[in-house]
């Protein structure tokens, strides 16, 4: 069997589930595929920078994240001087939740500006990031 030959046999339904519609578009020389997952990129989205005061909670929302995510971990990538050993700290990681609110006992007592990385990974362990900066004002 020729390759072109593979490659049409591969692309024909099978006898069992032959559409109307389809069959209609093949014999017009109309057939359009879609790779499966095209639609679903793996993209991080960790939401809009905040500015907030000493002792505020803020909010993460990686809800805006695509693909099809099964984590997603929230990380200090950077802190105020006096807090700098706080980088690489992970905050959360959920399989779940895409956002949340930091709880009372973790609430940000350090003026300055946080820098937070979102990494969101799917079934294959593929990866991908993005961050947001929180600004703390005394």
């Amino acid at each position: 069997m020729k390759e072109s030959e593979k490659t049409r046999s591969m692309l024909r339904p099978t006898s069992m589930f032959r559409p109307a519609a389809l069959v209609g578009l093949m014999s017009a020389g109309v057939l359009a595929l879609a790779a499966c997952g095209s639609d679903d990129s793996l993209a991080a989205d960790a939401g809009a920078d905040q500015t907030i005061t000493v002792g505020e909670s803020p909010t993460f929302d990686g809800c805006d994240s695509t693909g099809s995510i099964s984590n997603y971990a929230w990380t200090i990538e950077s802190a105020p001087a006096d807090m700098a050993d706080d980088a690489g700290k992970v905050i959360r990681e959920s399989m779940n939740d895409c956002s949340f609110t930091l709880e009372a006992a973790m609430l940000t007592e350090e003026a300055g500006v946080w820098t937070v990385r979102l990494t969101v990974t799917d079934g294959d362990a593929a990866e991908a990031t993005d961050t947001v900066d929180i600004t703390v004002e005394p």
